[in-house]
């Protein structure tokens, strides 16, 4: 990567003008896509598709507008920024906040009926400012407005007025944290930060000719001829579909074994190292061998448990063992947070804190402050202060042991093998916490449950594409900052207008119909049956916690030991399941081409990859852009 030359232009106010508005279109664009459109999704998961979507377009027009409009075109820093700006923005309307906050604070009692009995199980035990106490919004909300009637914003205020501080807080401590960690693992542990490979290469195509590479343009091709096949059959269900998944039932048709082909996903693990992706789908295939005996066997946790239910017992597993990843990652940083901390106080050290978007000082006390934000605000919801400190705890091993997975496995679909809510009542016992209490964890759903996407891994992501850039670091801060609030007008606004217009029950269904029953129906259980600390659960997690540290030692002591312990640490996920042969055949090609090609065949082999990535969502945003002119829904041709 190139350095930006003397007189470039680094941070424009244009940069951020244009970073602003495509946040916006993200923010409201995606939520009008699975409100109306319903085609593929764009900021689902960290493989930020909208991002991709659109740098693709600014650097191809600034590919020919340095040759021909110099003026017109945009620095190497330009993009960046409004890149970092967009992944940020893709982060907030669907999985990773809006499309699970709207729906809860209103559906919670749109939902409620005699036969759950949830009004008098925990809803008349909430604090009132948790959840929307209009009937009229509420019913018009998910079934439409009637004619004549505007949309009654006043009774949204209270509620957002109490959630848009928290959100603020928790996005705060993810920014500063990676900032404080930035220079641990992007300079001192090298992590690979796999999804910053195709939007670099992206950015910096005028000066590696990108466009004029025609192993980038097969690699393009690929998913851009399937995903074409599959848009006509949608249009024209006599032209063929090719099918690009498999389901292969095992173990007596009590699971299945699935080879999907994901192109972007093979994409992103090329650059992965070896031991890294090759225990991604060792895992994968060892967690369903193990699941496939104990359903052979009986041999299970029949509770519901969300977010678990698939493998419950070796999902405890997987998060002991995501435990001991981020406190190991911890303890093996803690002289350089023990210098971070000195310098945030004022003492001398030799860490500078220069080439930071934030000095040490701010992130330090901002962290401490949100923190304290957050665990206030818990308590406030009726959740006991040790329950508070305890799910503060456990909701951020699990947002830096993913982000963790992200920067280094290029994991692009993922979430938490137990989610802080679970791990929370299961430690301490759901008699414990009480009605309230568990009834403010509920509402925790929205942030720290489903998180496939979150604002703590696109800021990772970005501030490794800073390193090459000097000066004036300190303006993407606020930039950052300016994109969240963007994308969270923007997403909340589109999805309250639609919502109104068309009726939320005809959106998505798992947004608005199952996704704000879900959270319901795990707390309505724990009140009917509260019990005390699951001891079992436990064990699992500490069966997770030794291996764990049996695999660290172990690649510790041989540096020939294949195994990583993030592999078995997210290999229980469906998603994992479902991806793990797309990982399989990036690692297998890798393998080949080192072997018998070398460091120069690999090397160049990189712009196949990433045309994987970049036609699969150039293809995705085109397709989405059809749909919307033509009045066609349901038209998805990428999922994971």
């Amino acid at each position: 990567m190139r350095k930006e030359m003397p007189g470039e232009k680094i941070f424009t106010l244009r940069a951020v003008l244009t970073g602003l508005v495509l946040s916006f279109v993200i923010g409201a664009g995606d939520v009008y896509n699975l409100m109306v459109v319903k085609g593929s999704y764009m900021s689902l998961d960290f493989t930020t598709p909208a991002a991709i979507f659109f740098i693709f377009w600014l650097t191809l027009y600034n590919y020919f507008a340095r040759k021909f409009l110099p003026r017109f075109s945009f620095s190497f820093s330009e993009l960046i920024l409004i890149y970092i700006m967009m992944i940020v923005a893709c982060s907030i309307p669907t999985m990773g906040l809006t499309l699970y906050l709207i729906p809860l604070i209103s559906g919670t009692r749109y939902y409620a009926n005699i036969s759950n009995k949830w009004e008098e199980l925990f809803i008349s035990r909430m604090q009132k400012w948790l959840l929307l106490q209009d009937n009229k919004a509420i019913s018009w909300f998910f079934e439409g407005i009637p004619q004549g009637q505007s949309i009654p914003w006043a009774s949204w205020i209270k509620p957002l007025s109490a959630w848009v501080p928290l959100i603020l807080a928790v996005y705060a401590v993810m920014i500063l944290l990676m900032v404080v960690m930035r220079k641990q693992w992007s300079e001192r542990e090298k992590l690979n930060y796999p999804l910053t490979r195709a939007p670099m290469q992206l950015i910096y195509s005028t000066e590696n000719n990108l466009f004029k590479n025609g192993i980038f343009w097969a690699g393009f091709i690929i998913p851009v001829i399937f995903g074409c096949i599959n848009a006509l059959h949608f249009y024209f269900p006599l032209f063929p579909h090719v099918g690009l998944g498999k389901g292969i039932p095992i173990f007596r048709r009590t699971m299945s074994l699935i080879f999907l082909v994901s192109f972007p996903m093979i994409g992103f693990s090329y650059f992965v190292s070896l031991p890294l992706s090759f225990s991604l789908w060792f895992f994968s295939l060892f967690s369903t061998l193990q699941q496939g005996i104990f359903n052979m066997t009986g041999f299970g946790i029949t509770e519901f448990i969300p977010y678990t239910e698939e493998s419950p017992v070796i999902g405890w597993a997987a998060f002991g063992t995501l435990i001991v990843i981020v406190l190991y990652g911890f303890w093996k940083s803690r002289r350089y947070l023990a210098d971070v901390c000195r310098k945030a106080v004022g003492k001398k050290t030799g860490l500078s804190d220069e080439e930071e978007i934030v000095s040490y000082r701010t992130s330090f006390f901002g962290i401490i402050f949100a923190l304290v934000f957050i665990f206030l605000w818990l308590v406030a919801s009726g959740l006991p202060p040790i329950a508070s400190a305890i799910f503060i705890f456990f909701a951020f091993v699990i947002f830096i042991g993913i982000t963790r997975v992200i920067t280094e496995g290029g994991l692009a679909a993922t979430r938490a093998p137990v989610i802080a809510p679970v791990a929370t009542t299961s430690l301490l016992g759901s008699n414990a916490l009480g009605v309230s209490g568990l009834a403010s964890l509920g509402m925790s759903f929205v942030y720290t449950s489903d998180v496939r996407t979150f604002v703590m891994a696109s800021v990772a992501n970005g501030l490794k594409m800073l390193e090459d850039i000097k000066k004036r670091k300190r303006i993407v801060f606020w930039a950052i900052l300016l994109s969240i609030l963007v994308a969270l007008f923007s997403s909340i606004w589109a999805t309250i207008i639609l919502g109104y217009k068309y009726g939320a029950v005809n959106a998505e269904s798992w947004f608005f119909i199952s996704g704000p029953q879900y959270p319901w129906r795990y707390i309505a259980e724990q009140i009917k049956n509260p019990q005390g600390t699951r001891w079992l659960y436990l064990s699992f997690a500490g069966a997770g916690v030794l291996f764990a540290i049996f695999l660290q030692a172990m690649r510790m002591r041989f540096l020939w030991f294949p195994f990583h312990p993030l592999g078995f640490a997210f290999s229980t996920l469906y998603m994992t399941k479902n991806l793990w042969f797309s990982i399989f055949i990036a690692w297998l090609i890798k393998t080949m081409l080192l072997r018998y090609g070398g460091a120069k065949v690999h090397e160049k082999g990189k712009n196949f990859f990433v045309g994987l990535i970049v036609g699969q969502f150039v293809l995705n945003g085109v397709v989405l852009i059809i749909d919307c002119f033509t009045g066609r829904s349901g038209n998805v041709l990428f999922w994971a």
